[in-house]
This record gives C-alpha cells, sequence and structure tokens, in this order.
C-alpha cells in the first residue's frame, strides 16, 4: 500500500498540483455529519475551507509577524528582513527604448535599507515545494509598509 502511493505522487515531482485533483483524490474519504446524514463534502465547500486558512495563515504572517508552524510537520513559515546587497538596480526605459531602437538603462537607487522576504522552513524532503499564495503574501506585505 505505501509503495503504491509513493509512486502515485512521484508523478508529480516537478510539477504544480491543481487544487480539483487533491479534492479528487480524497474526496470519498472526505464526510460531512448533516442533519439528515452524512453527506459528501462538495468542491465549493472544500475551496472555500482551503481560502480560509490561507487567508488565516497569510495574516498571521504578514500583518501580525508571527511564526507559523504547518500541519503534518511541512515545517514554518516567518518573514525576515534582510539588508539590501546593492545600493541601486537596474530598469529599462521601454518608450526611449522604442525610439532609438536600442536597448536603454537606468540605475534606480534602492531607497529602503532592508526588504521583506518570505521563509518556509521546512524539511529536506519538501525543499522543492513553494508557498502558492505568494501573491497574497505580497499584496499584504506592501499594504502593512
Amino acid at each position: 500500500m505505501q509503495k503504491k502511493l509513493k509512486n502515485k505522487y512521484k508523478q508529480y515531482k516537478d510539477k504544480y498540483v491543481l487544487t480539483k485533483q487533491i479534492y479528487n483524490s480524497i474526496r470519498e474519504n472526505i464526510k460531512v455529519r448533516g442533519e439528515r446524514g452524512d453527506k459528501y463534502l462538495s468542491y465549493k465547500d472544500y475551496t472555500a475551507i482551503l481560502t480560509a486558512y490561507l487567508d488565516k495563515m497569510v495574516e498571521e504572517v504578514a500583518i501580525n509577524q508571527e511564526v507559523v508552524n504547518m500541519p503534518l510537520n511541512l515545517g514554518s513559515l516567518f518573514i525576515k528582513k534582510l539588508p539590501h546587497k546593492r545600493p541601486f538596480h537596474v530598469r529599462m526605459d521601454l518608450e526611449k527604448s522604442n525610439e532609438i531602437n536600442e536597448l536603454v538603462l537606468y540605475k534606480v537607487p534602492i531607497l529602503d535599507d532592508e526588504y521583506t522576504k518570505l521563509v518556509w522552513e521546512r524539511p529536506y524532503k519538501y525543499s522543492k515545494f513553494k508557498v502558492l499564495p505568494l501573491n497574497k503574501f505580497k499584496r499584504k506585505i506592501k499594504h502593512e509598509r
């Protein structure tokens, strides 16, 4: 049984797994008690629960600046402030580049002393995993500054 499960998830090693695929693989195992009897959890309810959990996690990490321990020993998420290593970054001027038909670059100073980074300390076996609600984290962090 264990070998069968390992082979099943090996096919997704370097790919994203969609929420719908996860739901389809576990939907027979999730039942909800109701007034009239047990029923299967719908996909709409499943995504609502998952979204609420991720929103709460984003709020805890980005706004409250706390360390969140992920379930099933997946590690912990937190925000770390790091100093900039370079005083400027390079931007491309599209309008001038189109006028001259050459690439026009200019240096823009970095005004902040430090930048904010989302860190996921995870065990080695999850080293290739990514934090998927990253866009939500970026928006919340930018809003809090």
